[in-house]
């Protein structure tokens, strides 16, 4: 398939953004991602929040001008099984996607892609990350009713080199006549776990030493994660709308 057309370089971020990007971290206690829905009532502004256990929640907004909800739940089907794909969402820190070799694109498409683990290699900030991007279901993170004018994308983040689940995100899309506003929330060393029963006991004690805590969950990791998320929601509007009108012409819709 010659992705070619699609292939636009990485633009510059809107004013908004750059200003939320210039702004410190803010102190705050912060709900957790089974309150999503009342976190998207408040109108919290863009940022990055660092409660008391030094955990944080960062969200950013994104205006998708020509893409309704529609678009991005099939985005997340058809970018999941091709590094080729996943590139054209950030051209620069994308590096790698692949899902489970016994999953087949009729699976993905039947699950949509709901309970599938999607393994990604990619930049944030300059340092490389390999993650497992498991993908569950809204009501988990306080969703309910969700009609074709909203979709919530939700999922757990697990680092692949520890093993331990680091983060959980939601990208919440709303239509607004042929556009849409999405709401990108993440959680970062909240629930921190391991699926592994003796070391998840070693990293719940581990983490609850607030200065080893910091090295590895700090301002500058969170401030990276805002910046790539800004990045490539901006870019994903760009060439979205095509690709998804030539995709499911070409497959009778």
């Amino acid at each position: 398939m010659n992705l070619t057309k699609y292939e636009i370089p990485l633009g510059s971020l809107p004013l908004k953004a750059e200003q939320v990007i210039k702004q410190k971290t803010i102190e705050s206690e912060f709900l957790n991602f089974q309150y999503s829905p009342q976190i998207l009532d408040t109108n919290l502004e863009d940022g990055i929040y660092k409660n008391k256990n030094n955990s944080y929640f960062i969200q950013c907004t994104t205006n998708m001008r020509g893409v309704v909800p529609q678009m991005i739940d099939w985005w997340f089907i058809w970018h999941l099984p091709s590094s080729e794909r996943y590139r054209l969402w950030h051209p620069r820190d994308h590096l790698s996607a692949r899902l489970n070799s016994d999953i087949s694109q009729e699976d993905i498409s039947k699950k949509k892609y709901i309970g599938l683990n999607s393994y990604v290699e990619e930049y944030i900030g300059k340092k490389l990350y390999k993650l497992c991007i498991t993908f569950e279901e809204p009501e988990g993170f306080g969703f309910k009713d969700l009609d074709h004018d909203f979709t919530a994308v939700c999922a757990s983040v697990t680092d692949t080199l520890t093993g331990v689940n680091i983060a959980k995100l939601v990208h919440y899309v709303k239509r607004e006549g042929n556009d849409s506003i999405m709401k990108s929330l993440f959680w970062m060393g909240v629930n921190l776990s391991h699926s592994n029963a003796l070391k998840n006991f070693f990293v719940k004690m581990l983490f609850q030493i607030r200065p080893l805590k910091k090295i590895l969950l700090n301002d500058r990791a969170a401030k990276d994660l805002l910046i790539h998320c800004y990045e490539e929601m901006n870019h994903l509007p760009k060439f979205l709308p095509s690709i998804y009108e030539d995709m499911t012409i070409q497959k009778g819709g």
